[in-house]
């Protein structure tokens, strides 16, 4: 790029609130930056076995079209904690545009991994949450049995979370 062409492009950029991003913007600042995301693993316990419940993208999703992932959404800018410091936009964001407000637990921190996905590097923080009653939307996956098309990167998140859950539980005996 030329200067001239540099000037211009943070002249444009300039032009945007923080927040959410138009997709074509989104794609181009994925691929040059470490996105942070927010990923929630959520487990249940069905018998003596832990199931993971996924969710399934459309078939007319431009990176990952009708593959499983765990419940997941970018921080942004414009996420900040409510006053009470109780409430925080990526969260209430998945529980009610991921999960669809299914009831779960309180979200337990596991780890940051930066890792690599189809639009590019993450900073991903995982927290893994227990499935309080009947999920609203997604299906069960009882472990180590995932589906084929899962995402690669969640892979990871799962396992990750699935050591941190199951130590919480043998502590809570």
């Amino acid at each position: 790029m030329t200067e001239d062409e540099i000037f211009q492009t943070a002249d444009l950029l300039g032009k945007l609130e923080p927040g959410f991003l138009p997709l074509p913007i989104f794609e181009q600042v994925a691929r040059l930056v470490a996105l942070p995301v927010l990923e929630l693993v959520p487990f249940r316990w069905h018998g003596d076995a832990v199931e993971v419940l996924l969710i399934q993208r459309s078939s007319d999703d431009p990176l990952w079209p009708g593959m499983w992932h765990t419940p997941g959404t970018v921080v942004r800018a414009t996420d900040l904690y409510t006053d009470d410091g109780k409430d925080w936009a990526p969260f209430n964001r998945l529980m009610h545009d991921e999960l669809k407000e299914t009831p779960i637990g309180k979200p337990r921190f596991v780890a940051s991994l930066l890792h690599q996905s189809k639009r590019g590097v993450e900073q991903a923080q995982v927290y893994w949450v227990e499935v309080l009653g009947e999920a609203h939307t997604g299906q069960f996956f009882p472990l180590p049995n995932l589906p084929d098309n899962l995402i690669a990167s969640q892979r990871k998140f799962i396992e990750e979370a699935i050591t941190s859950f199951k130590h919480h539980k043998q502590q809570m005996i």
